[in-house]
């Protein structure tokens, strides 16, 4: 404050001194309002993440082949009842192309956060030594995988067109016999599931055939009704509607158990040829997925595969619902795919590649 007296220069007076004690308080508490408002905006930003629980989203089924065939069928079949468990949408998205790698991969290095879920032939586990023996760079490995439930193991038998000149299954072994690699068999792909089961399949039953491999099971069936091939390993749930309408027939069933529908089917054991095979089909999500949303994942699959509508849907197409998961799972998941590596070995050894349908 400025202090005018008559004929003095102005004088400043000083302010009175402030209290030191108030002025502190009041920084701190506008520091504190600060850090308060700003723990507040982040909190904001930061809480949908924080509180959100999984699925808050859609969540992709991805099969890596065409619509159609073995993995397709039971993804659909699985769809609503997984969204019954879950409380969330479910989308089935095919990702066909190279053998099943194009879907397989992008499930492989989707972000780890259980939205991409694999539903596949267990025959994928081929892929990576499919590059190793073609000397390629695997487009993805076995590791970027984490198997989360087995759904299926179904029954597979020996088909053939309906107008077949092979009416039961040692006349094609012998006509197999008699003219090595003069009989023709379909597959989903080179290194498919198919392709891998029957090269296994001629080993034990001590014959030459010639493979003719097609873009999944749907394009397979399609090609075998046509009698483009003569004859095709197949699972239950991939032929038994096209063998009910007449275009196709079994010669004999794979394994010991004999099959209930249709009933009276002769087995390849009686035949001469003891060879036992199933058609599997797994889920497997990303690894590093946390496991809380792992488990909520395996949790949904169980109740799904324990749905008696899913079950009904399956059971109707021919397959048959075998859940399995966990340490179970995991032992019979390693043991696969160190044998499918050393017959996708001893085919590239021997096998000349077939132009694709």
């Amino acid at each position: 404050m400025t202090v005018m007296r008559p004929g003095c220069r102005a004088v400043r007076k000083a302010p009175p001194e402030r209290d030191k004690t108030t002025f502190s308080w009041r920084q701190t508490i506008m520091k504190t309002t600060l850090w308060a408002a700003a723990f507040t905006a982040l909190s904001l930003v930061a809480a949908p993440g924080a509180r959100a629980e999984y699925p808050d989203r859609p969540i992709n089924l991805i099969v890596p082949f065409p619509p159609g065939g073995t993995a397709d069928n039971m993804a659909r079949a699985l769809q609503p009842a997984l969204q019954r468990a879950l409380k969330q949408t479910v989308v089935v998205i095919n990702r066909p192309g190279a053998g099943g790698a194009i879907g397989v991969s992008q499930v492989a290095n989707a972000p780890a956060d259980g939205y991409s879920i694999l539903c596949s032939l267990l025959s994928v586990a081929s892929l990576p030594e499919q590059a190793v023996v073609n000397k390629q760079k695997p487009p993805f490995t076995l590791e970027q995988l984490t198997p989360v439930a087995m759904l299926s193991a179904e029954p597979v038998a020996m088909v053939v067109p309906e107008a077949s000149p092979y009416k039961t299954f040692p006349e094609l072994i012998a006509a197999a016999k008699a003219r090595p690699d003069a009989l023709t068999y379909g597959s989903t792909g080179f290194f498919g599931e198919v392709h891998v089961r029957t090269a296994a399949f001629a080993d034990t039953a001590h014959i030459k055939v010639r493979h003719i491999p097609y873009q999944g099971g749907g394009p397979l069936v399609t090609a075998l009704v046509a009698g483009e091939v003569d004859f095709a390993l197949l699972s239950r749930s991939l032929s038994l509607t096209q063998v009910k309408a007449g275009r196709l027939k079994y010669l004999a069933t794979a394994g010991d158990e004999p099959w209930a529908d249709p009933a009276g089917l002769p087995r390849m054991k009686d035949g001469g040829v003891d060879f036992d095979s199933v058609a599997g089909t797994a889920l497997f999500i990303s690894s590093g997925t946390p496991e809380a949303v792992e488990r909520k994942i395996r949790q949904a699959v169980e109740a799904a595969a324990r749905d008696p509508e899913f079950k009904k849907i399956v059971s109707s197409a021919g397959g048959e619902v075998k859940y399995s998961a966990g340490t179970k799972f995991a032992t019979f998941w390693a043991s696969y795919v160190k044998s499918i590596a050393a017959i996708t070995h001893r085919i590239a050894a021997t096998e000349t590649r077939e132009v694709a349908k």
